[in-house]
């Protein structure tokens, strides 16, 4: 069946089966109600005849537009083509049949698995990858790769460095004994060449995209042949360039975009601006406003797409983030590799840069300045790294007050603002859909539905806490009432208690909360006065006449 998927506005991600005739407009009795002031209520009209679908204008008043052309009269609809209409923005997905029984393919299937390779090297390359590509951290990754070398080759002892020869520090070893690798041999490994001597082997860790970040050592007696050397090689080369794409390091999920108001469009705007371009970028915005999704939207849509996306948080502990940013080659624990080096070819996310201390960002400005990383044994590596900087203020009035070093906020950055949610009124409904039926969806449950004065009053909320204060209140109204309307009198306190009403609307608004609060207990008393009055805490006879001042109707067979 054909498909329609907004791409844009409040509705933003969602999927529409297109059968037999489908309306779209701002009227909420359209199949496809758009929530766009520039969409007319009866927009434009998508028919499905004969497996063909063909979109006509229905006299709106702005137009819709196919693949960025006005049309005049019904065009048929091709899979892939943009419709806007509107600020709207969707894509068509064409239908397409399955084999008919008559067809004269003769058909071929195989189960993944037969198809894999079973045995032989092929068959254990890929078992050490898919391995490696479970790693939940560095850590895990290099004891994964050690422990494929005892399985594949038998070895007594094997181990990873880190440093030069000089100096080299054990990451991760498994064997009767701590590993002393001689240096000649640890020398040659880190030029990017395997090198044996008596029992044991050397083999770089990494080597195609950057010099070396370690040594990988293993040791077995008899001494190894040709095809445990090319072993050793092979785990070497898939750790390496594991750790340095960043692979074995999962970033949060991220907040989803969804919006249509104008302050919304024109971020996204220059979002897409920013992903066609090779500039560094500064995302300048208060907490909790999806600085942190805005940046790997950015990435995402970018040349960089499938290089590393690495990510610091510059709020964590000072030493941690030196440690992240530049490594620590001679630490008693396993030292971090650059992530100015996991990067190279990708992103470099600084989050939250106010909070980064100034001796560090000198340090930073320097290495970016010369384009530049360390590497573990002291020495420099040449990289190219889109550098993507979330603040609450723009570096240069950072730097004013002595938040951030002068260095880095010389540093030319691009600078896209974030609005506050409070000025994104307008996308609050579609935000506390998407994270309500996300949590709803995560117990396996119906998200909750909010009453029309509780939408109101949500879309009225200053929330201080931005979009993460919303995510909060939304899952957590999934939690309590799934699959239930949500009245204003089930909203948390400090929605309730937020922001002063004039005078002249002090007592509507009180009395507004009292008749959610009244109609909510009937529901869940299923009409038992009795029942609703003990809910409330009030008396019998206070309910009836609340019932009489709000005029609500209570049903003879116990329904409101």
């Amino acid at each position: 069946m054909p498909t329609l998927i907004l791409l844009s506005g409040p509705s933003a991600g969602l999927r529409y089966e297109l059968a037999g005739e489908t309306i779209l407009g701002r009227s909420p009795k359209c199949e496809i109600a758009l929530d766009d002031d520039k969409v007319s209520r009866r927009h434009a009209r998508i028919r499905v005849v004969d497996g063909q679908s063909r979109i006509a204008d229905l006299g709106s008043r702005n137009g819709t537009r196919v693949n960025g052309q006005r049309i005049s009269s019904e065009v048929a609809l091709s899979a892939g083509d943009r419709l806007e209409l509107g600020d709207t923005t969707a894509q068509f997905d064409a239908a397409f049949d399955a084999l008919a029984e008559s067809d004269p393919l003769d058909l071929c299937t195989w189960a993944v698995e037969d198809l894999l390779p079973a045995e032989g090297a092929a068959a254990g390359i890929y078992a050490v990858a898919a391995s490696l590509a479970g790693a939940r951290s560095t850590a895990d990754l290099l004891h994964r790769a050690l422990e494929e070398l005892v399985k594949r080759i038998g070895t007594s002892r094997t181990a990873v460095f880190w440093g030069s020869a000089a100096a080299l520090t054990s990451a991760a070893e498994i064997g009767p004994a701590p590993v002393r690798p001689a240096a000649s041999l640890a020398r040659a490994a880190l030029q990017g060449q395997v090198a044996t001597a008596g029992t044991a082997v050397c083999a770089p860790l990494g080597g195609v995209s950057m010099r070396p970040i370690g040594i990988l050592y293993a040791e077995r007696s008899p001494s190894l042949g040709p095809q445990e050397r090319a072993w050793v090689a092979a785990i070497g080369r898939l750790a390496g360039e594991w750790i340095a794409a960043g692979g074995a390091h999962p970033t949060a999920e991220p907040m989803p975009l969804v919006g249509g108001s104008r302050a919304f469009r024109r971020m996204m705007e220059r979002a897409e601006q920013a992903a066609r371009s090779q500039e560094h970028l500064a995302l300048i915005g208060g907490p909790g406003v999806g600085k942190r999704s805005l940046a790997r939207h950015i990435h995402t849509r970018s040349r960089r797409a499938l290089g590393p996306w690495i990510a610091v948080s510059c709020s964590d502990d000072p030493s941690s983030v030196e440690r992240s940013l530049f490594g620590e080659p001679h630490a008693k624990e396993l030292p971090a590799v650059s992530a100015l080096l996991r990067a190279h070819r990708g992103s470099l996310l600084l989050h939250r840069l106010e909070c980064l201390p100034k001796a560090i960002g000198q340090r930073l400005a320097d290495f970016l300045s010369r384009k530049v990383a360390p590497l573990p044994d002291g020495a420099e590596q040449r990289i190219d790294v889109r550098i993507i900087v979330t603040a609450t203020d723009p570096l240069e009035v950072l730097a004013s007050k002595g938040k951030v070093a002068p260095e880095l906020a010389r540093v030319p950055l691009t600078r896209i603002p974030l609005a506050p949610l409070q000025e994104r009124s307008s996308d609050v409904p579609a935000l506390f859909k998407v994270f309500a039926r996300g949590a709803a969806a995560h117990n396996r449950q119906e998200p909750p539905r909010l009453s029309q004065e509780a939408r109101r009053l949500l879309m009225g909320y200053g929330w201080p806490g931005n979009i993460r204060e919303l995510r909060l209140v939304a899952e957590r109204l999934a939690l309590l009432y799934p699959g239930l309307e949500v009245p204003v009198s089930k909203l948390p306190a400090e929605i309730l208690d937020a922001g002063s009403a004039p005078a002249g609307k002090l007592e509507e608004r009180i009395s507004r909360l009292e008749r959610e609060a009244v109609l909510e207990a009937l529901r869940e008393s299923r009409g038992k006065k009795l029942r609703a009055a003990a809910l409330l805490g009030i008396s019998r006879p206070t309910l009836d006449k609340k019932i009489r001042d709000f005029g609500i109707i209570v049903g003879k067979r116990e329904s409101v």
